[in-house]
C-alpha cells in the first residue's frame, strides 16, 4: 500500500514539475538571397520564418558580420527599426527588432522585407534570434542560409546543362 501511495505521490509531483516547464521550442530559419550589386558590392534580401513549436514570437535578431563591413541600405519590414553597427576594434552588425509587439512574428509565420548590401560576398552570415511568449524569452543562434529554391534551381540548371552535353555528345557519336 505504501508503495502504491509512493508511486502515485511521485507521478503527481512529476507532472506538476513538467507541465510548469515551458516546452517552448523557439526556432527560426532565415533565408537569404544573394545578388551581384556591381562594383564590389553584394546585395543581400532576406525571409524570417518563425518555425517555433508553439506560442513563441519572434521580434529581434542580430546579424554578425566576420569582419568589418561597409553597409548600405538597410530596409526593413514595416514596423521594424534596426541599427548597423559599424565600431572600431569590432565586427561589424545589424540589429534589427520589432517596434511593437502587435509587428512581431507568430509562431509557423514568415516576414521578408530585410534588405542591405554590403562590400564584399558575405554568403552565410551567423545570427541571434530573440522570442518570448507568455512565460519568458528566448535565446537561439544559427547561420542564414541561402534561399532554397535558389539552390534547387541552380542544381536544375545545372543538371540540364549536364544533360544537354550528354545528348550532344551521343548525338555526334
Amino acid at each position: 500500500m505504501k508503495r502504491k501511495f509512493l508511486i502515485t505521490a511521485v507521478l503527481i509531483v512529476s507532472m506538476f514539475v513538467f507541465s510548469s516547464m515551458a516546452l517552448a521550442a523557439p526556432s527560426a530559419s532565415i533565408w537569404y538571397t544573394e545578388s551581384d550589386a556591381g562594383g564590389g558590392w553584394w546585395q543581400y534580401d532576406y525571409q524570417v520564418d518563425n518555425t517555433s513549436s508553439a506560442s513563441e514570437y519572434f521580434y529581434s535578431m542580430y546579424l554578425d558580420f566576420s569582419s568589418e563591413v561597409d553597409e548600405v541600405g538597410l530596409a526593413l519590414p514595416t514596423g521594424w527599426d534596426g541599427v548597423v553597427w559599424m565600431g572600431s576594434n569590432t565586427t561589424s552588425s545589424v540589429d534589427a527588432y520589432s517596434t511593437d509587439p502587435g509587428n512581431d512574428l507568430a509562431a509557423g509565420n514568415s516576414l521578408s522585407g530585410y534588405s542591405f548590401k554590403v562590400n564584399y560576398k558575405a554568403g552565410e552570415i551567423p545570427y541571434t534570434a530573440y522570442f518570448y511568449d507568455e512565460a519568458d524569452t528566448y535565446v537561439t543562434t544559427g547561420v542564414t542560409a541561402p534561399e532554397p529554391i535558389s539552390s534547387v534551381l541552380f542544381l536544375i540548371g545545372g543538371a540540364t546543362l549536364v544533360g544537354r552535353h550528354f545528348r550532344k555528345k551521343k548525338q555526334t557519336a
